[in-house]
């Protein structure tokens, strides 16, 4: 009898010891998840109050994380989707087409300009705007303790350090810089397939009304540039009227056009036009999407793409 109490004890001993192990264990797994817990939020804390100088070189300070976004820049809302924060957004203008999300999106701005009123109706947390948003709208903004951050790229480098911005600005800065680094990736490998082909001789049409092109200081000069072209109209800056005398006289050996700059045949037996090479060897090329060529965004590289096929299709074959 006493052996079989003896037993019994000692059962009981050994049932609580293994309890006591297992509710030890328990506390520090808790304890160790708590822990992390708290470390994940002071490290996301940490970021916030965030001060950014933005492209006009102003210094502000956005005191959290914004979860209720107005883009007045359709390049910067096609940013702000492509870092995933795109769910933020919560009014855009009547010029944003991509992603297909914008579209059933409130309108806060347009052709007259930024809307105040519907802009504040959206209570949001910060407003991005670029240079032609309207200098006292955004000032109205700012005074109302809206934080209104410019961006406004004006070379690839600018569109790598506006994805950045946005990405610190949204707490997405992995998946802003996983963008920049596949954007470098795909201009070196165009780049390298084109750096031994001679240069191409180009003119870029905007608009035959006034015969608009694109000088030094645009994307599409730095394009036709990386494309393994040289832009007949380097020798300007920004967006310009080039006279005809001038563009017989650089006799470009291709023109590639924007898909509204007029009619292909037409251009074809304009006087000018139709002295060049480009015509004489039926090299005219339209853009198959304006935005990717003008646009300061992250699909620049397939405007970089297909300027480059245009131009040098035998590397791409």
């Amino acid at each position: 009898m006493r052996k079989i109490k003896y037993l019994l004890l000692l059962f009981l001993v050994v049932v609580l010891s293994i309890n006591t192990v297992a509710c030890s264990k328990g506390n520090t797994a808790t304890q160790t998840g708590n822990e992390e817990n708290t470390n994940k939020a002071d490290t996301e804390g940490d970021k916030f109050p965030l001060t950014i100088t933005d492209f006009l070189g102003k210094e502000i300070t956005i005191e959290k994380e914004p979860k209720r976004i107005v883009s007045l820049a359709p390049s910067v809302t096609e940013l702000i989707f492509a870092v995933g924060a795109g769910d933020r957004v919560v009014g855009v203008t009547e010029y944003d087409t991509y992603p297909e999300e914008v579209k059933d999106l409130p309108k806060v701005g347009g052709f007259k300009g930024p809307n105040i009123e519907l802009i504040t109706a959206q209570e949001p947390d910060i407003v991005f705007a670029s240079t032609l948003s309207g200098k006292e709208e955004m000032e109205t903004l700012e005074k109302m303790g809206i934080p209104v951050v410019v961006i406004e790229a004006k070379s690839i480098d600018n569109i790598y350090e506006s994805i950045e911005m946005l990405g610190k600005i949204t707490n997405k800065e992995e998946k802003a810089q996983t963008i920049v680094n596949e954007m470098k990736s795909k201009i070196q490998e165009i780049s390298n397939k084109v750096k031994d082909r001679p240069k191409i001789k180009v003119f870029h049409l905007i608009d035959i009304n006034g015969n608009w092109t694109a000088g030094s200081g645009t994307f599409i000069h730095e394009l036709i540039n990386l494309a393994g072209g040289q832009n007949i109209a380097e020798d300007t800056e920004g967006w310009v009227q080039y006279s005809i005398e001038e563009l017989v006289s650089k006799n470009p050996d291709a023109i590639v056009m924007s898909s509204y700059a007029g009619d292909v045949e037409t251009i074809k037996n304009m006087e000018g036009y139709k002295e060049t090479n480009a015509v004489k060897n039926n090299n005219i090329y339209v853009v198959s999407n304006d935005d990717i060529i003008s646009r300061a965004t992250n699909r620049i590289v397939l405007g970089l793409e297909e300027i480059a096929k245009f131009l040098h299709p035998e590397v791409f074959n």
